[in-house]
């Protein structure tokens, strides 16, 4: 009976996220990486959380309603939180990249300890491209967290969020 929950064990790569406001949220909380993509950058990045109204999942481009979360001078950095669910992780954060986020969170869909964020296995050239292109930071959080963060950010308050990326 318990065969099948002992299925895809392994190592989960974890790392830390802090959030820094709004007091409700503040904390470290435990989030999982992706086993893909290399960031540009090491050390600490420290930015606002954005949660989209329309593509939540982030398996879409987001060409079709003009949106981009590029730095503009004097701005802060882009997390997109997204929703677990729909498509492979990877396409996820390749999608948040080329929308300009600096980083992408994505919100598990069910209660359930942090799992790998893995390369997809089929072996398509759809996939290696992106794959060799990733250089955004990701970082799957869980539901609880998730939820807290959208309920925040939909009673209009700003997120602030830490990540270390990489070995400073």
């Amino acid at each position: 009976m318990l065969w099948g929950f002992c299925v895809g064990s392994g190592v989960v790569e974890k790392n830390s996220l802090r959030i820094t406001s709004p007091n409700s949220l503040k904390g470290v909380y435990d989030c999982a990486i992706g086993n893909f993509g290399v960031p540009q950058h090491r050390g600490t990045i420290f930015g606002f959380v954005i949660y989209p109204k329309a593509n939540q999942k982030v398996c879409m481009s987001f060409d079709h309603v003009d949106i981009s979360f590029k730095m503009t001078p004097g701005s802060l950095p882009t997390f997109l939180l997204a929703d677990r669910g729909d498509c492979y992780f990877a396409l996820k954060v390749w999608r948040a990249q080329n929308t300009g986020a600096a980083a992408i969170l994505i919100a598990d869909d069910c209660i359930e300890p942090l799992i790998s964020m893995a390369t997809p296995e089929e072996e398509d050239v759809r996939f290696n491209y992106y794959l060799q292109n990733i250089t955004i930071p990701s970082a799957l959080i869980s539901k609880s967290l998730g939820d807290s963060i959208k309920k925040a950010l939909s009673s209009g308050e700003m997120v602030m969020a830490m990540m270390n990326v990489g070995s400073a």
